[in-house]
C-alpha cells in the first residue's frame, strides 16, 4: 500500500506540474498582453525623452565613467555588470538617434507588427533605458522588464495586431493553433505578478505605519508626488477611520490576491477590486505607469473566463433535442 501511495503521488504532482506550465494555450492572452505592456513600455519610454542629453551625454549628470563609479562596474573586483545600447552614445545627436529607433522599436511592437522582431529590439531598449542608470530605477522597472522578456518567447502579435491584419488580407483567416510558448509565457507574467503582489505586502507588514493605519496618510501628504490632493480625509474624525480602513485593506487585498487569484470563482473580483485598488493608489502615490500596468496584467489570469463559459452553454443547449442520448459513460 505505500508503494502505491507513493506511485500515485508523485504521478499526481507530476501531472499537476505539466498541466500548470506545459499545456498549450491560445495566444489570445499574450496579444492583449502585448498592448497593455507595449503602451506602458512606450510612456515609459517617452519619460526620457525632455531630460535625455541633460542626464546621459559627456557634459550631463550621469555620463557613462561616472555611472560605471557609482554602480562600481568600474571596480574589477567588484563582479557588477549593466549593459546599455545608450552606453554606446556620449553626445545629445548619438542620444536622440538611439531614442528615436527605441521609440520607434516599442511602437511597432505595441501595434504587433513584425511582432517576433520588434519584441526583442523593444525588450533591448526598455532593458537599456533601466540599465543606463540604474540608480534612477523606481517600482515600474523591476516588472516592467520581466514581462517583456517573457512575451519575446510567446506568438504575442497573433491577435489584435498589424500582424494579423496583414494575414487576414492575405486570406489566411484560420485560427492561430495553440501554443506551448503562449501557455509559458502567461504562466511566467501571472507567477511574476503574484510574487510582486506578495513581496509589496510583506514589506507593508515589516513597516508599523501599515500596522497602526497610518501609511495611506503619509502617502496622500507627499505634495510633490500625489495626483489628486486627498489631505480633507483627515480633518475629522470619521474621515481617519476611511484613512485607517483603506490602509489595512491596502495590505489585505496584496495578500488575499496573491493566494484567490488561483481561484477562478474569485478572479472576476479580483479583478474589479484591483482597478479600485491601483487607480487609488496610483492618485496617490503619483506612480500612474506602473498602476496601468498592474491593472492591465491581472489580464493575465483571464478574469473573462466566466463570459467565455457563459456564453457557451446557452449555445451547447440549443443542439437539436432529436439526438438519441448517449450511454452514462461515453467518452469516459
Amino acid at each position: 500500500m505505500l508503494g502505491t501511495y507513493f506511485n500515485q503521488f508523485t504521478e499526481t504532482i507530476s501531472s499537476g506540474w505539466n498541466q500548470f506550465w506545459f499545456k498549450r494555450d491560445s495566444p489570445k492572452t499574450v496579444s492583449i498582453l502585448r498592448i497593455v505592456v507595449g503602451v506602458v513600455a512606450l510612456i515609459y519610454a517617452l519619460t526620457f525623452t525632455s531630460e535625455l542629453a541633460i542626464w546621459f551625454a559627456d557634459g550631463g549628470v550621469l555620463p557613462v565613467d561616472r555611472t560605471y563609479r557609482l554602480t562600481g562596474a568600474s571596480d574589477p573586483s567588484v563582479r557588477v555588470f549593466y549593459w546599455s545600447v545608450f552606453y554606446l552614445a556620449h553626445s545629445s545627436t548619438q542620444l536622440y538617434a538611439l531614442h528615436a529607433v527605441g521609440l520607434v522599436s516599442i511602437l511597432l511592437f505595441a501595434v504587433g507588427f513584425k511582432t517576433r522582431i520588434t519584441s526583442v529590439i523593444a525588450t533591448v531598449f526598455v532593458l537599456s533605458y533601466a540599465e543606463r542608470a540604474p540608480m534612477l530605477m523606481g517600482v515600474l522597472e523591476p516588472l516592467l522588464c520581466p514581462v517583456m522578456i517573457y512575451l519575446c518567447l510567446a506568438p504575442c502579435g497573433a491577435y489584435l495586431s498589424v500582424d494579423a491584419w496583414l494575414r487576414g488580407r492575405k486570406g489566411d483567416t484560420q485560427e492561430v493553433p495553440a501554443s506551448f510558448t503562449a501557455h509559458l509565457a502567461t504562466r511566467l507574467i501571472q507567477v511574476h505578478v503574484v510574487a510582486f503582489y506578495w513581496m509589496m505586502a510583506f514589506a507593508k507588514l515589516g513597516n508599523p505605519v501599515w500596522w497602526n493605519g497610518e501609511a495611506m496618510w503619509w502617502l496622500m501628504a507627499q505634495p510633490e508626488n500625489r495626483l489628486v490632493d486627498l489631505t480633507f480625509l483627515g480633518g475629522s474624525p470619521g474621515s481617519r477611520l476611511i484613512v485607517f480602513g483603506w490602509t489595512h485593506f491596502v495590505v489585505f487585498f496584496e495578500l488575499a490576491f496573491g493566494l484567490l487569484i488561483w481561484f477562478r470563482i474569485w478572479r472576476p473580483l479580483l479583478a474589479a477590486l484591483a482597478v479600485l485598488h491601483w487607480v487609488g493608489l496610483g492618485l496617490v502615490t503619483g506612480h500612474w505607469e506602473f498602476a496601468i500596468l498592474m491593472i492591465g496584467l491581472t489580464l493575465a489570469f483571464a478574469p473573462w473566463e466566466a463570459l467565455e463559459i457563459a456564453t457557451q452553454e446557452p449555445a451547447s443547449s440549443k443542439q437539436p433535442e432529436t439526438q438519441a442520448a448517449e450511454p452514462a459513460n461515453a467518452g469516459a
